[in-house]
């Protein structure tokens, strides 16, 4: 494949790197046992695409303003902070009437904002910009390392690991939501589980250093 080298052990690493527990893995669960299959797989599709756009970041030099700026790193940073605040909040003083959130969240306005949310959350953490800047230049030849097309193959390898891999989640999660779903205090009881690791996420990106 042009411009890249060692495909395979890209491959690999990329696996990896995407099936380690982190923010994305976490807002797909969270999305698809709270609110069901359809949501976990919008969630999938927008934390997916978000690596794209960090794919895209580091091909043309944008993630490397978050390298060396630490004004503009500490803007994602916070920005992102706060943002998980807010869903972490959002999340808290949820209503707890199922019924009521199903029959909103299949409409397709509450479908795109799930699939914003999980776009926004991994867009927003300069963590993942600063990884795929160090990240992907070792799998590209010396010789092809201005060039813009093995970054963008590299990262579409990437987008459809991950959103194999978050699909998976979302299914595996959405089975689990069956559970809750004759339970009103346990659907109680994970709104304010996912307000407070939402919260605790957003205390972890508001302390990453560069």
């Amino acid at each position: 494949m042009t411009g890249i080298d060692s495909l395979g052990t890209f491959i690999i690493a990329a696996i990896i790197v995407i099936i380690t527990p982190g923010i994305d893995t976490i807002m797909v669960l969270t999305r698809s046992i709270s609110l069901g299959k359809k949501a976990g797989l919008y969630s999938a599709i927008g934390v997916s695409l978000g690596l794209v756009i960090h794919t895209i970041a580091a091909t043309f030099g944008l993630s490397l303003i978050l390298a060396k700026s630490a004004f503009a790193f500490s803007l994602v940073k916070y920005l992102g902070a706060a943002y998980l605040f807010y869903l972490g909040y959002k999340s808290l003083t949820a209503k707890t009437n199922q019924a009521e959130i199903k029959s909103i969240e299949v409409k397709n306005t509450a479908n795109k904002k799930i699939f914003l949310t999980a776009l926004l959350s991994d867009v927003l953490n300069p963590k993942i910009a600063i990884f795929f800047l160090a990240f992907l230049p070792q799998f590209i030849k010396t010789s092809e390392i201005n060039n813009p097309v093995p970054y963008l193959i590299l990262g579409f390898i990437i987008f459809i690991i991950a959103l194999v891999w978050c699909s998976f989640l979302a299914i595996m999660g959405s089975n689990v939501a069956t559970l809750f779903n004759k339970n009103k205090n346990a659907e109680s009881r994970l709104n304010k589980m996912t307000g407070v690791v939402f919260i605790l996420l957003g205390i972890k990106i508001a302390f990453t250093k560069r």
